[in-house]
């Protein structure tokens, strides 16, 4: 077994060259936001924990990498400490006593922790409330598996949370091509004349797999199979850390994925999925609800009181839409048809609507009655319904749906232009753009 002070020794060492593959020129938007913290540490000295949540692929080690590197260019590079808790599992090592080392040897006044793959670590968020109550150095901290960073009681309270989510196009577009495009969504939920951009074609390959920043550096086909290789890891390792289900059942949720992704998928409820599973209902509701928790999909419940909304099936819908399509991809189905495409495009528009929510602090709901439109967003006290209308461009699911939530705006995505004063259609390129 390795000591924990010939590991610092040798790893302090080795960290640039560690670190060196991950530190991309290419950075995400909560870059600023992290850097912006460390900067603010090292001037003022105030001491926080960040835990940084994200699916796996979001691009966290990465984040990490560059911090590291921005951190070591603004203080003594032994001063900036990043561990991978994997690797000190390999080794035998626990956290704590290698921290313990590293201020024993470095002696460091102030020092920015950066802290890897956590949930590799035994009982880490009890050792990561001990070191945030030393009040000592700024701990960011990542884990694979959200779904334990969500749910820990002892750092609930003390720490910072971040969500590293997929993607937007705006952000997509910045990193692929260096150009930054102007922000439509708000004129566009407030029913809008805009002036039409031009139509990118890099909006298709968005839509597909461009919300994951595997789709910078791989082509299409790779990206599908680095993501079901991911997604092995997610069902095996992160479900299984989280909840007891047993081997059986973590294979159901492989099958539970695919059928999800199906373009049919939305129709099923949790009684036609358990039939379906060969699983009980409460197994597969606990399933979907773990899904979540990791970051993969959201489920949007229906429209109206909470009474209504347990009695209902929510909708489920793919936050990371790569994901969706990987799935897609792997069954030989073909994502450029145009209803599988429709498909991921209404996850699209869900995940966009979804961090429009979190934004604002609003709500994503759907009016569960036939016939109605997709989603109702509610922001600032009003409501916006919203259909994704590709080859069925009407609004009359609008307005039946308006009629029945009390919304005053109605929007119809597809490809037409037209903007009424209760309803709008945006061509779908531009709404995705927008954001």
């Amino acid at each position: 077994m390795v000591h924990p002070d010939d590991y610092i020794t040798g790893h302090i060492l080795n960290l640039p060259a560690l670190l060196k593959p991950y530190n991309k020129p290419k950075k995400r938007e909560l870059y600023d936001w992290l850097v912006s913290k460390v900067d603010s540490y090292l001037k003022y000295g105030k001491a926080d924990t960040i835990l940084l949540l994200g699916i796996r692929g979001v691009g966290k080690t990465t984040l990490l990498a560059q911090l590291y590197f921005d951190a070591i260019s603004k203080t003594n590079p032994n001063h900036v400490l990043y561990l991978p808790l994997d690797r000190l599992q390999a080794f035998g090592l626990n956290l704590l006593d290698v921290v313990e080392a590293y201020k024993r040897m470095i002696k460091p006044e102030k020092a920015v922790i950066l802290l890897d793959e956590v949930q590799y670590e035994d009982n880490w968020d009890l050792k990561l409330k001990l070191l945030h109550d030393e009040k000592r150095f700024l701990i960011v901290v990542t884990g694979s598996s959200a779904i334990k960073l969500r749910e820990s009681p002892d750092l609930a309270r003390r720490a910072l949370h971040k969500e590293l989510f997929p993607m937007t196009f705006r952000e997509y577009y910045r990193l692929k091509i260096g150009e930054s495009l102007p922000g439509l969504m708000w004129e566009i939920l407030n029913l809008e004349e805009i002036e039409i951009p031009l139509l990118r074609e890099e909006i298709v390959e968005y839509v597909k797999v461009g919300s994951m920043p595997l789709s910078l550096e791989m082509e299409e086909w790779e990206v599908y199979e680095r993501l079901i290789t991911m997604l092995d890891r997610v069902v095996y390792r992160d479900l299984r850390e989280a909840h007891e289900f047993d081997a059986e059942t973590l294979d159901k949720a492989f099958s539970l994925l695919y059928l999800m992704a199906n373009p049919k998928g939305e129709r099923f409820s949790y009684e036609k999925l358990s039939k379906t599973l060969g699983l009980a209902k409460g197994t597969v509701i606990k399933l979907v609800d773990a899904l979540e928790k990791a970051g993969l999909v959201q489920k949007i419940p229906t429209h109206g009181s909470l009474s209504k909304n347990i009695r209902k099936n929510p909708k489920i819908k793919f936050l990371a839409v790569p994901i969706k399509s990987a799935l897609l991809y792997k069954a030989g189905i073909n994502i450029n048809k145009e209803e599988v495409f429709a498909s991921l495009l209404e996850d699209v528009v869900a995940f966009y609507l979804y961090l429009i929510a979190k934004v604002k602090m609003g709500k994503l709901s759907y009016e569960p009655s036939k016939g109605s439109a997709d989603f109702v967003l509610e922001v600032g006290g009003g409501k916006v319904v919203v259909e994704v209308g590709l080859g069925k461009e009407k609004k009359g699911q609008v307005e039946r749906t308006m009629e029945r939530v009390g919304a005053e705006k109605g929007i119809v995505i597809g490809r037409r232009y037209k903007v009424d004063e209760r309803v709008a259609f945006y061509p779908w390129q531009v709404f995705v753009a927008g954001f």
